[in-house]
């Protein structure tokens, strides 16, 4: 509100003083004899002029810093706008200020007053020693805020969220607690450190309409690695003249995603690429309610704790270093494959070293600590039995309170620290990859945001169900209570009163609901972002809406049914009278209650010794894969069950206190002829309570053995699926001595005719002739229609081709073919689909995958005819065929793609069909063979008529995800590789293989050695 004062213009003032001075008045008489004074006039100053100014700081903006956690780190405020940073008035408390100011104008003191509420804003704030921060703004104030989060080496501190560690301290500290003088995982430590974000505001139109706490709205604006680097996006953004509004944060979000992680991490991502700053703000030393944890979070943790390893481990750097190194890369538009040599080295790094990271990850999300042990001894083989059993231990520590706090559960955690693992093998993007705006990228973004909220719309079910379980209790409650004439209604309500309240407190419901809302927000976020891309979002932004809606009835039915429950407790309490001792029957009533939850633990856990024995039992008699999975399944039931009563252990320590508590008053209340009975209760709960600490140390002692005992079965049932999958790898045939070579043969033969053909000085008309280095096969060529027919010397064998010449620059000579093949034992081979209009489209780029067989001959000249080639040279053959098996032992169904290239003696490319030059052949085989889905790739090399396999890696795509990889290192030492089997949809290696003669041995993780002897990935074919 502004207030305004009237004054005299300079003219009206003058006047009134001349008139003033002169003693004259318009209202005299002639005689004088009635005068009317007039008051002097004092002019008004022109710097008089009063404005006023107010603030409602009502806008309510929090957030956490994290890399780890930031605490009592320097917090400041500004405004992004065009490039440039500006002071804003915001406060630290909700609260309304008015300014006045006097200036020459009107609007130049309202400005004064406007710049004396900004000049009274904090000059900075601090973090909490949880990280987190919050201040209000003015409700009217629309645009881009920009916050800083900074510590120093002397100012501020850092939590230390790095596995291995944050480097060392400079001197003997309070900080070290354990005196090494290394910085340790869950230690805090000083550095210099400064973390941005942006944040957009939008005006709040009703001043009257406020929220919870006073508020108008409220903002979330976290500060991390990843809103600093989407800050420069951002930053170039202001600069170039652009408003920062939500279209451009969602932007930004989805390249720094795209950037730093890949397309296959941002996919996990995908909750954050609405604006990033309002999650993955998480420190895993210490995971809150309202921490959303999946593989996509998991994978910034792998990223940030890397960054971490990286800033400690390098000579003279340090975390802003190595920040400000990958600002570089993402306001330069690439990190993997940067020109900037600095960016792409770090990139490197950090690909090499995350995969290290996730992987300890994956050990520490199975809560099994000698996993941990090994994973670490793996990737830091310098660190001591000591600091790597401590190590352990925090890592575990921290993953149970990540459950405990409802952030996450043991199933969930496992198969988001798999997930990551994998989505952090291939960080960053290039090229096309690169693209925020890829219609495939959007489509698989918004795909994964409709399975998250499928998945939420599943868990909120579950949770209305608790919820409604404790209202249905609470109903009965209201009941009992209803009719309390004699003692025992008035007793049995009040054991349903407390028993209700008791429950209610164990039910973590609260947190769950927490963690849900904080889940479905980001969904809603994200989705809102998608729309402006896709319609296909609005489906999920409006299911996000309504079901963030649903949560928060719930979440404030809750804390009307623990009031109700309050109450009734209360209700239940006055119901007895001053002469009944409530004391006794309080004590009574939690003793009953903690004798049944102790004999339900002991239930539990003698079901659980049962299943452990069956698992045990299972895994040593078993012979096969099926028999290894059924001890795999008792065995994680066995881990599902310790984990259920681990999880209701503080539940019955909280009331077992209870219990003491409440005997010790009947005690210290009790007359005397109630005196022996109040001690015994009172002995009876420490009897309890001794037995129970007791029962619950050998309880939680099994937890290592048990998590011990489903690992080794898992890795027993891994390898024998391996070894299962090699075996079914040895039965394929065209893998094996048939069929795909006989196809890549044909290939050549087709290859050698044409080369036969252009050497040749043909007229015009049929003609005929013999492969020259396939001398079993003859063909006749018309060269009017370009068609080729080839016969060969076995029955049943030949090829029917048709070409064309593309000519150009470089030309191509382009051919359509089907076929008959016999491979070496006898089976027939199709060769079928031919389509010379879609080979050209193929040939032409204009498709990926051409519906025909094909093969395409590119020409470094002009030619205008298959004869003109002679004079140019071949510098690359590809072919596409589209095969079946069609009799014979096996069959197979599927495609097989070869390019054919030439290098010279020394490595340098070399045109094709030359003395002396090396063909190389790259052959993509994928299709069905014995309802297996598979795939194969092969490098081979063709040197004087000797072929020599390069690289082999095949995949059983339906049998538990099987590879098996070979590679040749080295050319004079044999083929080496590993076998690979999915684990949770992530590549397991579980064997070594080492070529031998005429086949291969691989030796298993469980140090068995087997030689399949019956592997030749080569083959010879008859048609030749």
């Amino acid at each position: 509100m502004v207030n305004k004062k009237i004054y005299l213009t300079p003219v009206a003032a003058s006047l009134a003083l001349t008139l003033g001075l002169t003693g004259c008045s318009l209202f005299d008489s002639e005689d004088g004899a009635s005068t009317v004074p007039v008051d002097p006039v004092t002019p008004v100053d022109p710097t008089d002029v009063e404005g006023t100014a107010t603030a409602e700081f009502n806008v309510f903006v929090s957030g956490k810093a994290v890399k780890g956690t930031m605490r009592g780190a320097e917090l400041t405020v500004k405004e992004l706008k065009d490039g440039e940073l500006i002071d804003i008035a915001f406060r630290s408390e909700l609260v309304s200020v008015e300014e006045k100011a006097t200036s020459t104008t009107e609007s130049e003191a309202i400005a004064k007053a406007h710049a004396q509420i900004i000049a009274g804003s904090p000059s900075s704030l601090q973090t909490a020693d949880d990280g987190t921060y919050g201040f209000y703004i003015d409700q009217s104030f629309s645009g881009a805020l920009y916050i800083t989060v900074k510590t120093t080496k002397s100012s501020g501190f850092i939590k230390c969220d790095a596995i291995l560690g944050c480097g060392s301290f400079s001197a003997a500290s309070s900080l070290d607690v354990n005196a090494n003088l290394k910085v340790d995982f869950d230690e805090w430590y000083q550095d210099d450190l400064t973390l941005n974000v942006v944040k957009e505001i939008t005006a709040q139109a009703s001043r009257n309409a406020k929220g919870a706490e006073g508020t108008t709205k409220a903002y979330t604006a976290n500060a991390t690695i990843f809103t600093s680097l989407a800050t420069e996006l951002l930053q170039a953004e202001s600069e170039n003249g652009n408003a920062i509004n939500s279209e451009v944060i969602s932007k930004a979000s989805l390249n720094t995603l795209l950037l730093l992680l890949g397309p296959d991490a941002a996919k996990e991502a995908i909750l954050l690429a609405g604006d990033i700053s309002i999650g993955g703000a998480i420190d895993f030393t210490n995971v809150g309610s309202d921490d959303v944890v999946n593989a996509g979070t998991l994978a910034l943790i792998n990223v940030a704790s890397t960054i971490q390893n990286i800033a400690s481990n390098g000579t003279g750097s340090s975390l802003d270093s190595v920040i400000g190194v990958l600002k570089e890369g993402v306001s330069g538009g690439a990190v993997k494959g940067s020109n900037n040599q600095a960016v792409a080295a770090l990139a490197a790094t950090l690909q090499e070293e995350v995969t290290k990271t996730a992987t300890v990850f994956v050990a520490i999300a199975s809560g099994d600590v000698e996993a941990i042990k090994n994973a670490l001894r793996d990737i830091a083989p310098e660190l001591s039995d000591n600091a790597i059993s401590e190590l352990a231990d925090k890592a575990k520590e921290a993953r149970d309170e990540a459950i405990e706090a409802g952030a996450t559960d043991e199933s969930t955690l496992n198969d988001a620290a798999e997930d990551s693992k994998k989505a952090v093998e291939d960080l960053g993007c290039t090229g096309d990859e690169c693209n925020a705006g890829d219609q495939a990228l959007i489509n698989e973004g918004v795909a994964q945001l409709s399975e998250a909220l499928s998945n939420a719309q599943t868990r909120f079910a579950t949770l209305n169900d608790r919820f409604e379980g404790l209202n249905t209790s609470l109903a009965a409650v209201v009941a009992a209570g209803q009719t309390l004439d004699t003692q025992a209604q008035k007793e049995a309500y009040l054991q349903l009163a407390d028993g209700l309240v008791v429950t209610i407190g164990a039910s973590n419901l609260i947190s769950d609901i927490t963690n849900l809302i904080a889940q479905v927000t980001l969904i809603e976020s994200s989705a809102e972002s998608f729309t402006s891309l896709t319609s296909a979002a609005q489906a999920v932004l409006t299911g996000a809406q309504s079901l963030i809606q649903n949560a928060n009835t719930v979440n404030s039915s809750y804390v009307a049914l623990v009031a109700s429950a309050n109450e009734e407790l209360q209700k239940a309490l006055d119901a007895f009278g001053d002469g009944e001792n409530i004391a006794k029957i309080l004590a009574e009533t939690t003793l009953a209650r903690i004798v049944e939850a102790q004999n339900d633990f002991n239930a539990q856990n003698n079901t659980l010794d049962n299943t452990v024995e069956d698992a045990t039992s299972q895994f040593a008699a078993a012979t096969d894969t099926s028999a290894l999975e059924g001890a795999l399944a008792t065995a994680q039931s066995a881990v599902e069950l310790f984990g259920e009563i681990n999880n209701g252990v503080s539940g019955i320590l909280s009331d077992i206190a209870l219990a003491k508590t409440r005997a010790e008053s009947y005690v210290s209340s009790a007359t005397d002829s109630q005196k022996e009975e109040a001690e015994q209760i009172l002995a009876s709960v420490q009897g309890i309570e001794s037995q129970f600490n007791s029962d619950l140390a050998a309880f939680r002692a099994k937890e290592q053995s048990i998590r011990a005992l489903r690992t080794q079965i898992s890795a027993g049932f891994d390898v024998a699926r391996g070894k299962e999958g090699t075996t079914r790898l040895t039965s394929i045939g065209f893998v094996t001595k048939d069929g795909a070579d006989a196809v890549f043969n044909a290939g050549e033969v087709v290859y050698d005719v044409v080369r036969d053909i252009w050497e040749q000085d043909l007229g015009s008309g049929l003609h005929t002739g013999t492969a020259p280095n396939y001398p079993a096969w003859t063909y006749t060529y018309d060269t009017d229609g370009y068609r080729i027919e080839l016969t060969n010397a076995q029955e049943g064998t030949d090829i029917s081709a048709v070409a064309q010449v593309n000519s150009g620059a470089s030309s191509r000579i382009i051919l359509t073919w089907s076929g008959m093949l016999k491979a070496v034992e006898g089976q027939t081979v199709e060769v079928k689909s031919p389509d010379l209009a879609e080979c050209e489209r193929w040939a032409l780029g204009t498709i990926e995958t051409p519906n025909a067989s094909c093969s395409v001959i590119s020409i470094d000249g002009n030619i205008a005819t298959i004869e003109d080639a002679k004079d140019f040279e071949a510098s690359k053959a590809e072919t596409f065929n589209i095969v079946e098996f069609i009799d014979g032992q096996y069959g197979f169904n599927g495609t097989m793609f070869a390019e054919l290239t030439s290098v010279d003696a020394n490595g340098n490319p070399s045109p094709l069909f030359v003395d002396d030059a090396i063909e190389v052949a790259d052959v993509r085989i994928n299709g069905t063979t014995q309802d297996l889905v598979m795939g194969l790739e092969l490098a081979l090399r063709n040197e004087d008529g000797v072929d020599e396999l390069g690289m082999a890696n095949v995949t059983l795509d339906l049998f538990n995800g099987y590879a098996f990889n070979v590679n040749l290192v080295d050319s004079d030492a044999p083929l080496v590789g590993e076998v690979l089997i999915n684990n949770n949809s992530s590549p397991l290696k579980v064997g070594d293989v080492l070529e031998i003669t005429n086949g291969f041995r691989v030796t298993y993780i469980d140090g068995v050695s087997i030689d399949y002897t019956d592997i030749d990935f080569i083959g010879q074919s008859t048609n030749q």
